[in-house]
């Protein structure tokens, strides 16, 4: 690659730095990530692709590596750099950085470097964000899945007393790859980790599950076509103002969720449960539209208050590789991959 290229396996200050200037999104939701220095440290099997100017990281990709399949944890440009880009990817000129970037995605799953064997790589773009769509656009990355962003609150949410909170991942990891072992991208270096929530009926045995993640974000504005004037009025907003803190916005964010019967009763109550327990007001489940627990509840779910507001946004789960899967399966979704 050109020498403003470099490949490490340990993030940089400078890469920090650049991810913690980042605001996502552009035409629908805007924030920012304030768990950065944090979650850069938890990412799995890291490789960083940087692009470096004068000492200064003007660009990044982040990679996870998961077996073959290579998930795009951050692309993240300074402003700068992905204006100019997105001008000349416009204007049909070619840049070093759509032209490099192209050529380490293909020699990497042609096997022509010394990387490892590599199958695909996938990632998760939002289709209202025009620097987004770049990326896919421009390489080679096809749309082959949807994600909806559901939300559930709640101002006061219910204890339930069925609800507990446990830390073995031994306990639970039978259950988790009996359940998910088939969807695409399924993967437990993440859902591993704890801490997880159940509910077990008279026998001991579960009958819902999920391992949960806590995000903190800084909004700018929110999801809809309401979402800018919503923005500059949640602070008087009673209710709401308890639901969309906008300088520091924590929510829980499940993952691998499973309810019995896909009972949206019982999910209900578990989720207000964990909210109870954690002191929270708001769960960002991102989860495949065609998940069969997500098709039956939810249209019998309340899902609260923000809901009604902003509705469900979706993400497009986009994939590059040499062979296009047929699965049929949904796509899993690890809650680290959103926060």
């Amino acid at each position: 690659m050109h020498s403003i290229f470099k490949i490490r396996e340990e993030h940089t200050p400078q890469i920090l730095g650049l991810l913690n200037s980042v605001t996502l999104g552009t035409n629908g939701a805007q924030y920012r990530h304030l768990d950065n220095s944090q979650r850069i440290k938890e990412c799995d099997n890291p490789l960083f692709l940087s692009m470096e100017r004068n000492k200064v990281t003007i660009g990044n990709v982040t990679f996870c590596r998961r077996g073959d399949d290579w998930y795009i944890r951050y692309f993240a440009m300074s402003p700068r750099l992905q204006s100019a880009a997105v001008k000349k990817s416009k204007s049909k000129k070619s840049n070093l950085l759509k032209r490099e970037l192209n050529d380490f995605f293909q020699c990497t799953l042609d096997g022509q470097n010394d990387l490892g064997k590599v199958s695909s790589f996938y990632a998760y773009i939002d289709p209202n964000n025009e620097k987004s769509l770049w990326m896919s656009e421009n390489f080679g990355f096809n749309t082959i899945g949807k994600i909806a962003t559901q939300t559930f609150s709640r101002v006061k949410p219910k204890k339930s007393n069925r609800v507990q909170k446990i830390e073995d991942w031994h306990e639970v990891k039978e259950l988790v790859n009996t359940n998910f072992e088939n969807y695409n991208y399924f993967h437990s270096a993440q859902t591993e980790k704890p801490p997880f929530y159940v509910i077990k009926d008279e026998n001991g045995d579960i009958i819902a599950f999920a391992k949960i993640s806590i995000s903190t974000w800084e909004i700018e504005r929110l999801p809809g076509r309401l979402g800018g004037v919503l923005t500059r009025v949640i602070p008087y907003i009673p209710r709401l103002n308890k639901l969309v803190r906008l300088k520091t916005h924590t929510s829980v964010v499940p993952e691998a969720v499973m309810i019995k019967d896909n009972n949206p009763e019982l999910l209900d109550d578990f989720f207000q449960g964990i909210l109870h327990q954690e002191e929270k007001s708001l769960i960002l489940w991102w989860v495949d539209e065609n998940e069969k627990l997500y098709i039956d509840v939810k249209p019998r779910m309340k899902w609260g208050l923000l809901h009604k507001l902003v509705g469900v946004n979706n993400a497009n789960v986009v994939q590059r590789s040499n062979c296009t899967s047929n699965s049929n399966h949904p796509f899993y979704t690890s809650g680290f991959d959103f926060i």
